[in-house]
């Protein structure tokens, strides 16, 4: 089981290192909105244009990449949305096994379905060099790369998060046998 918990941890890492990337574009996101802002008013101003449709692409590109980066890491924080309408009555067993059951039949399907259909279309986007439509605009299959990379982060935390629910009602049943001996 030792060994279970280290591959969790070990995928908590790597999450928590996507996460940091994903700290990183909201700064770099923020500083493109900031410059498109005054970029725009100050263009105005001085009769320049210094702004562009690659910048604003840039700032979509960063807010993608911090929500495909982050949903791994948002997951091991518990930062989903859930409906805990029946587990406030429920015990931490039974809890426990609903975490158990919703990770292994609902969240890993859809994550490993969505993650299997996003790569066909990021790498035909890579074969023939997707680009904007629109003048001056970024190159679309490098935003398209993250799509199956960020549910592939997710596959992976809920991996860990299906290991340590697992440990916990495995965990639970023994001090249940060993109170039920005394």
């Amino acid at each position: 089981m030792k060994r279970w918990i280290d591959l969790a941890t070990r995928i908590d890492n790597i999450n928590k290192a996507a996460a940091k990337v994903a700290q990183l574009a909201v700064l770099l996101m923020l500083s493109l909105g900031l410059w498109n802002v005054v970029g725009r008013y100050l263009g105005v101003a001085i009769g320049n244009n210094l702004s562009s449709n690659g910048l604003i692409e840039g700032q979509w590109y960063f807010f993608d990449l911090i929500f495909l980066l982050g949903m791994g890491w948002t997951l091991q924080r518990q930062g989903h949305v859930r409906v805990d309408v029946l587990q406030s009555y429920w015990g931490g067993r039974q809890r426990e096994r609903n975490e158990l059951f919703g990770t292994l039949f609902l969240l890993l399907p859809f994550a490993i379905a969505v993650m299997a259909l996003s790569i066909e279309p990021a790498l035909l986007s890579i074969a023939i060099n997707e680009a904007s439509p629109d003048p001056n605009g970024l190159p679309r299959y490098l935003v398209k790369v993250f799509i199956p990379l960020g549910f592939f982060l997710l596959v992976l935390q809920g991996i860990a998060e299906a290991i340590r629910s697992y440990t916990k009602v495995q965990g639970q049943s023994k001090t249940d046998e060993r109170r039920h001996k005394t």
